[in-house]
């Protein structure tokens, strides 16, 4: 997804830069602009996607996510109990 926002924004960039080379003599830029602004964004956009992702990677779990996770295996080991002695 990173990758594919990359390059999206380096083609509106160079749309813009072709945008702005030929409204150069008329002074008619908006084109240019909207090009221009909508590349930034993408590219913001996958720096902050891949970022994200780096930090999730690096992250070690941490001991409030770990107790969540032995008290939703326990809650599921009871239930599993129940079932047994209801049948």
């Amino acid at each position: 997804m990173r990758i594919f926002l990359f390059l999206c924004s380096a083609l509106s960039l160079l749309l813009a830069a072709h945008r702005f080379y030929l409204a150069e003599h008329t002074g008619q830029h908006k084109g240019g602009l909207f090009f221009l602004l909508i590349g930034i964004q993408l590219l913001i956009a996958a720096a902050l996607i891949g970022g994200h992702r780096e930090e999730r990677a690096s992250k070690p779990p941490t001991a409030t996510e770990k107790e969540d996770r032995k008290e939703t295996d326990q809650s599921a080991v009871n239930a599993s109990e129940e079932r047994g002695e209801k049948s």
